[in-house]
């Protein structure tokens, strides 16, 4: 019995790599694309920096403040005005970046590092990129319906969409 005790205790809870190249590509991009300004770029690499220790080490508590540093890359990058379409990728690839992390650290804490879960990351990931990607169009969307100067429109769409995510999240 002593041998399941140790067994136990020598389990490594980290993220496997898949886990760990993901949030690091998918924060890269974020960094790439939001860094308009030097102060959008510091902030974001410093973000994508802890975030890939984060995962690494699988820590929560480092994966989430390296979040918070992309996703505030890509505040200061809007600040700065730019482009919508751009900011949709980074903020797109921000909660990939956060959403592959947090997965990871999961998989990690109950599988371990050995076990094999490319396939269970990449299926989770492609999830995300899918439901993120719907999101970026409708937010475009009621982006360029608000800036024609059809108020209405917009408010229309952003209703109907929450209709939609209400009806699918009870699904």
């Amino acid at each position: 019995m002593s041998t399941r005790a140790t067994d136990a205790d020598s389990l490594d809870t980290r993220p496997g790599t898949a886990s760990v190249a993901v949030a690091v590509a998918a924060g890269l991009v974020t960094v790439l694309v939001s860094a308009t300004t030097l102060l959008a770029g510091a902030v974001g690499l410093c973000g994508l920096v802890v975030v890939s220790f984060g995962v690494r080490r699988g820590s929560r508590l480092l994966h989430r403040i390296g979040s918070a540093g992309l996703f505030g890359a890509v505040l200061l990058a809007g600040v700065a005005g730019t482009d919508p379409v751009p900011m949709l990728v980074a903020a797109g690839a921000a909660v990939v970046a956060w959403d592959a992390g947090e997965h990871g650290i999961g998989l990690g804490r109950q599988l371990g590092h050995a076990a094999v879960s490319t396939r269970a990351q990449l299926a989770h990931v492609g999830v995300t990129v899918a439901v993120g990607s719907v999101v970026a169009v409708v937010g475009y969307v009621v982006y360029d319906a608000a800036s024609t100067g059809q108020p209405t429109t917009a408010i229309a769409l952003l209703l109907g969409a929450a209709l939609l995510f209400t009806y699918a999240l009870d699904r």
